[in-house]
């Protein structure tokens, strides 16, 4: 899967220019792109985003304003930053993009900052324990959860229960767009009803015949894995030293 990219900008011509010279990089995958910071975060409140390109001069908010609220709400999203303007760059540092970019951009510049996005999440991807934080909906507004303190996450009729080391919550997000969500992280669909994180797996327990099977977490907690997911599971843990008894 590709890096799952989205462009923020109120000018459609510059949009336009910068999808042309995104097709060169096979590893980005452009979901969406917006004119306003409202729609932006719109979408982001039921969509994966990994890599934001953010206009610093969009109207109806500042693209700094928009990449403070980005970084503590959707931590996990990279920012590169561009602006008709060298101006804003001091400004625009602060907010810690993975780069500056000046409008018109140059392909040449685009291609070093590219180079510097593959980079980025290669390392992220090799991360085993993840600490990053994300906001996930819930009545009434957003709660910040630390990934590496999920233990899993449960579907029960029209519920899903973020279960962690310290508590559970009910969680607004459909199975779907967690799973999306937190899939550079690590967490694996086990089953129709279960998502889990491979970093809590301690074992996959099978009964006698074989026909069914359990996943120990690292709480104890025991979790149903689908039959036709025994196989693929095993191979993601034995590739991390995980006991498969």
């Amino acid at each position: 899967m590709g890096i799952r990219t989205m462009i923020v900008d109120d000018d459609q011509q510059a949009i336009d220019l910068l999808i042309t010279d995104l097709t060169s990089f096979p590893f980005i995958s452009l979901v969406h792109t917006v004119n306003s910071g409202k729609a932006a975060l719109d979408f982001l409140r039921n969509e994966k985003i990994d890599l934001l390109f953010l206009d610093i001069e969009i109207g109806d908010i500042t693209g700094l304003e928009l990449a403070g609220h980005i970084q503590s709400v959707y931590p996990h999203i990279a920012i590169i930053f561009v602006t008709g303007h060298a101006g804003f760059a001091l400004d625009g540092y602060d907010y810690r993009p993975l780069d500056f970019l000046i409008k018109p951009i140059n392909f040449f510049r685009l291609e070093k900052a590219m180079r510097v996005v593959e980079s980025y999440f290669q390392d992220t991807a090799r991360t085993t324990i993840p600490d990053h934080k994300i906001g996930m909906k819930v009545t009434g507004g957003i709660r910040i959860v630390t990934v590496s303190d999920i233990l899993f996450i449960e579907k029960s009729g029209r519920k899903t229960s973020i279960v962690t080391t310290n508590d559970s919550f009910l969680s607004g997000d459909s199975m779907k767009e967690i799973e999306s969500m937190f899939e550079m992280y690590g967490f694996y669909r086990a089953h129709q009803s279960f998502i889990v994180p491979l970093h809590h797996i301690v074992s996959i327990q099978s009964d006698p015949s074989a026909r069914s099977h359990t996943i120990e977490l690292s709480n104890g907690q025991q979790i149903p894995l689908s039959r036709n997911k025994y196989s693929e599971l095993q191979i993601l843990l034995e590739a991390q030293g995980i006991q498969i008894v």
